[in-house]
């Protein structure tokens, strides 16, 4: 690309005399990408906080590594009242269309093709490095990766569906965001529920990527050969938040974190491939270079049964959920997609459910490669998160974890803009957030205690369980069945024709096969929230 271009020229010129660390830097510039992706695609986050005032909508966020109801003119808001910085002005003047952004230029104009890619990139987050210790939390038996992958299919199938039914519930009542078209069918009161939702997201987030940062970089530490304080996973973590992530929080404009928006998936593909590639070359079975370098209970075992009894596959249920998490896009994703040549909502619904089809289809292809590949390498003892289980002198391995704490460190911020508006805006402080006290004080406040508790929280794989338990059944679950069943009992009630003389009614057009299907995904998502839930905090 021209970006790989520009700074291959750049290292070259800079560090003639060192071509090794002119490589190393531009490797590391495609590692990093990853987390920097979400700001070139999801351009809503203002350099101020959103105060707009007409559109009744939730402010930018961004869940993790994921983009969350952007409203879609809060650029030209800003643009129109002279409060956009020249930076934040450009962008909303630019012509370019990027998926889930903040442009009414956006409506209608993205490609099935672009779409589908994109959608792929925007379900494929750090969630899948936990996937393996699902598996090892129900068997320790290698026949066990073959039903977690039709788990894990199936899971993305029902979640596929429901990303699909918020675009047609949206589509139906006229919304275009998800927090939008549960205040239109449930009231705007109501709607706080799914602002707490995604704030609670926005928390397990938080705490999974200190807890990442701080296993990561003390890996890496370690092959250096670093002094023994800096092989302690809460020094990087207390130094880092500190150093790195206070400064890139207090950020008014986070357009400066867009450098990597393509190169993001080079460092997930090459992750992938390198678990693929160590699951394959047997470098960790018995009598492997890397077997003897590793730990007694990190070494791979195989064989017998899980300690938790038969509701520990709630467990691998949850983390699949937490990793499919991108239901918050759905609605937003459908306005900006081009419709075909062939008008009519039911021709662009149809084309929307090829996009999510393909879209949620190469995430379930490199989620099930990825999960399989790790637990073919270590079995039981694969951890949380996956990448601890690979040796330290392993060249391959510190390269995918300088890849991840990279993208990790870029996509803090932007995870923590939705942690701290949507907590204000919880607690009806929007109008306080431009000021600066209000704006230093919560940021310092929060990162302290999101980061305080990746101190003594430490099971990865645990955390992600429980979110996919929490939010993820109600944001997959439970909320897409409640919107469409609320919404098909306000259209039976407009299709209800009284025929002249006789008082029967014609039956709707809603088939109730699907109203059926919903009553039960909503039972469902509840639960597994409460068991699944209560599985996960278990293991803490």
């Amino acid at each position: 690309t021209p970006l790989m271009l520009a700074a291959s020229r750049s290292g070259a010129t800079r560090s003639a005399r060192s071509p090794a660390a002119a490589r190393a830097a531009l490797l590391l510039l495609l590692l990093a990408g990853d987390a920097a992706a979400l700001a070139a695609r999801f351009p809503g986050l203002p350099p101020r906080p959103p105060l707009c005032r007409q559109c009744r909508a939730a402010p930018p966020r961004l869940v993790g590594d994921r983009s969350v109801d952007v409203p879609l003119d809060t650029a030209e808001a800003a643009v129109a009242a002279g409060t956009a910085a020249p930076a934040a002005a450009a962008a909303a003047d630019e012509p370019a269309c990027r998926i889930g952004g903040a442009q009414g230029d956006c409506v209608g104009q993205t490609s099935a093709g672009a779409m589908t890619i994109n959608l792929s990139k925007n379900i494929v987050g750090s969630g899948v490095l936990s996937l393996s210790a699902g598996i090892a939390a129900c068997s320790g038996s290698a026949g066990a990766m073959a039903p977690a992958a039709l788990l894990l299919l199936l899971i993305g199938g029902v979640s596929a569906y429901s990303f699909s039914l918020l675009a047609r519930v949206g589509e139906e009542n006229g919304t275009g965001s998800y927090r939008e078209t549960w205040a239109k069918l449930f009231g705007e009161r109501s709607a706080r529920l799914v602002d707490a939702t995604i704030v609670i997201e926005c928390m397990c987030a938080a705490v999974s990527f200190a807890i990442i940062i701080g296993d990561t970089f003390s890996a890496v530490a370690a092959l250096c050969g670093a002094p023994p304080p800096l092989l302690r996973p809460n020094a990087w973590i207390v130094a880092l938040s500190a150093l790195v992530l206070l400064p890139l929080c207090l950020l008014r404009d986070l357009g400066s974190l867009a450098f990597g928006s393509v190169l993001g998936t080079g460092g997930t593909l090459f992750t992938a491939g390198f678990m693929l590639f160590r699951a394959l070359d047997g470098s960790y079975a018995p009598g492997g270079r890397f077997f003897g370098a590793l730990g007694e209970a990190g070494r791979p075992r195989f064989g017998g049964g899980s300690s938790a009894g038969p509701l520990s596959a709630c467990i691998l249920v949850s983390l699949v959920a937490n990793a499919f998490l991108a239901h918050y896009n759905a609605p937003t994703m459908y306005r900006q997609l081009a419709p075909p040549p062939r008008a009519g909502a039911s021709a662009k619904l149809a084309l929307f459910n090829r996009v999510v089809a393909g879209g949620f289809g190469l995430a379930c292809l490199v989620s099930a490669a990825m999960m399989t590949a790790g637990f073919a390498t270590f079995g039981a003892a694969s951890s949380g998160l996956i990448l601890n289980n690979y040796a330290v002198g392993d060249s391959l391995a510190t390269l995918a974890r300088l890849g991840v704490g990279l993208s990790i460190i870029f996509s803090y911020p932007l995870n923590f803009v939705g942690l701290r508006e949507g907590l204000l805006s919880l607690l009806g402080w929007q109008a306080r957030a431009a000021r600066r006290t209000v704006h230093a004080g919560a940021t310092v406040m929060l990162l302290g205690a999101m980061n305080g508790l990746a101190l003594v929280v430490k099971d990865l794989g645990a955390l992600a369980a429980f979110s996919g338990a929490i939010v993820g059944s109600a944001l997959i679950y439970v909320f897409p069945a409640a919107m469409f069943l609320q919404s098909a009992r306000r259209r039976r009630a407009r299709e209800f024709v009284v025929e002249a003389g006789t008082g029967a009614g014609a039956l709707p057009r809603i088939k109730r096969r699907e109203v059926a299907a919903n009553w039960m995904l909503g039972g469902l998502g509840v639960v597994l929230a409460v068991v699944g839930g209560a599985v996960a905090a278990k293991g803490w």
